[in-house]
């Protein structure tokens, strides 16, 4: 189940506590900036000025959908001399996808939103709060732990996907007579979600647009899952059919390759083939028939990746010619660690981030590394609020055949705002209580940004890790804990003669 991020990209969105830094407790302009060529304004009404911490960082999403996902904001100004109000005025050139801490919405230039902002529960172990609009032409896209209509509904389509049996229902799924009347579906929740939101042709356009590249993303996302997990030839044909339709599908829409929902649907396309373990020729195969401007996304994002020779990588620059992508490769020309970060093990940020048990002792993540017996972790990202998860949850309680493994150590991560619901899931399917734990605040956004980075998670929940317990990632993708076999790890090379065994060595540092 995906809170959006298709994320997920994915994706997912984070506390970028540094913009946050940048401001003042008063009116100022901000460096490098100059007064009055502001043309959009976002007030924030705040119940109590307690509140005001929790909503300052202003940022942009990141238009071509690599990382950073995020970026800094556009020239902006934040006023908070009013008692209970913020006040921000940026510049932006074009319809865009703006964040106010951890939500993420559509704007478009000249717009005035105004909205309230209220943190209803604030704990150490909790966090909820709720926003409300109440002028603006615009809509959101991700709201933190609120779930919208449309993300519900996305979820309840990924979760039927593991039902299909047979290659016409794959077929039928996908097909774009069923694309269509799903993406129509999505664009109705968007507007009753958003009741003040203007219907007419240009806004509507937009939302429509947003719904179809959001359901291809996150549809070809699962359907790798559903690939990876099935041993039936017939139907992993049928799906890789169905991604080069939806594909084909998405290419015919209007091109809008700067905008991160765009793009984030060919990229869902490009990973699905990325790890069925193509090369960069076959890839590059797959989107022949696309336009020039597509072609040269994949070739970015296969530079982005690392799979480039050298001549490849030399002639690339040359040979783009869509702006932004050009000024990306030139960014990432002069990265000397660039590819390096993927060293294959967990980094000292996910290490670091903060767990709670069940009886509220925190500890760091690091600590379930060193204290596991087993030689493999496998990790359930979960809440209690995913209904999926759950489901999958209740499944394993009938056997519960991992409690007892000499070989895999079951870990349930509960990325929760509310313990008592997230307690009463652990007794409800009698999960072994020792190998439940809770992330809450901002130790659930390092973990998101830092799997982003490392481990190509798109936010999907419930989402399965297979690590050993030297730290390294053994399966991005692993099969449900209702699914997993001890035996699914017995082919795996021995520890001690896996090339990539042992203590967790940070990467080397390139020097330019």
């Amino acid at each position: 189940m995906l809170p959006d991020f298709y994320k997920t990209l994915p994706i997912l969105s984070y506390l970028f506590l540094w913009c946050v830094s940048c401001y003042s407790q008063n009116s100022k302009v901000l460096p490098n900036e100059k007064k009055g060529i502001y043309n959009t304004t976002i007030v924030v009404n705040l119940k109590k000025n307690a509140d005001r911490k929790y909503f300052l960082s202003l940022g942009l999403r990141n238009p071509l959908a690599f990382s950073p996902l995020y970026l800094p904001p556009p020239p902006s100004t934040l006023d908070t001399s009013a008692n209970l109000k913020t006040v921000i005025k940026t510049s932006i050139e074009k319809p865009t996808y703006l964040t106010l801490g951890h939500y993420i919405f559509h704007i478009e230039p000249g717009d005035s939103l105004n909205i309230d902002f209220e943190v209803l529960l604030n704990t150490k172990t909790a966090h909820k709060d709720t926003i409300t609009i109440n002028h603006g032409n615009v809509f959101f896209i991700w709201k933190g732990g609120s779930s919208l209509l449309f993300h519900k509904y996305l979820n309840s389509i990924a979760n039927s996907l593991k039902d299909l049996k047979t290659t016409d229902q794959v077929a039928e799924l996908t097909s774009r007579e069923s694309l269509r009347s799903m993406a129509d579906s999505c664009t109705a929740l968007i507007y009753k979600e958003h009741p003040i939101l203007k219907s007419d042709s240009s806004t509507f356009e937009t939302v429509k647009k947003y719904s179809i590249h959001d359901l291809l993303a996150r549809l070809a996302y699962r359907l790798s899952f559903l690939y990876a997990n099935s041993r039936d030839e017939s139907i992993k044909s049928a799906i890789e059919t169905s991604e080069r339709n939806m594909l084909e599908y998405a290419s015919l829409q209007e091109g809008h390759y700067d905008d991160p929902v765009t793009l984030g649907s060919y990229g869902s396309v490009y990973y699905f083939f990325k790890e069925m373990g193509l090369d960069a020729q076959a890839i590059l195969e797959r989107f022949n028939s696309s336009n020039d401007t597509l072609k040269q996304y994949v070739q970015l994002s296969l530079f982005n990746d690392g799979m480039l020779s050298e001549e490849q990588e030399l002639r690339l620059i040359d040979k783009l010619t869509y702006p932004p992508y050009k000024e990306y490769a030139l960014q990432l020309d002069q990265d000397p660690n660039r590819g390096i970060i993927k060293s294959g093990y967990i980094n000292n940020e996910i290490r670091g981030a903060q767990l709670f048990d069940v009886n509220d002792k925190e500890l760091a993540f690091d600590e379930l590394f060193k204290t596991t017996a087993q030689p493999y972790l496998l990790f359930d990202f979960s809440g209690s609020w995913c209904k999926p998860c759950l489901e999958e949850m209740s499944v394993y309680a009938k056997t519960r055949h991992l409690d007892n493994s000499k070989k895999v150590r079951p870990i349930w991560l509960f990325f929760e705002n509310d313990k008592t619901k997230w307690l009463n899931i652990i007794e409800r399917y009698n999960l072994k209580k020792e190998n439940c734990f809770l992330v809450v605040g901002e130790s659930g956004n390092i973990l998101r940004k830092q799997f982003t980075l490392l481990f190509d998670w798109k936010g999907e929940f419930p989402h399965y890790f297979l690590f050993a317990k030297e730290g390294e990632i053994i399966d991005k993708r692993a099969r449900p804990l209702s699914m997993f076999e001890e035996n699914d790890v017995s082919n795996l090379p021995p520890r001690e003669k896996n090339k990539n065994s042992g203590p967790p060595i940070p990467p080397p540092i390139k020097t330019p």
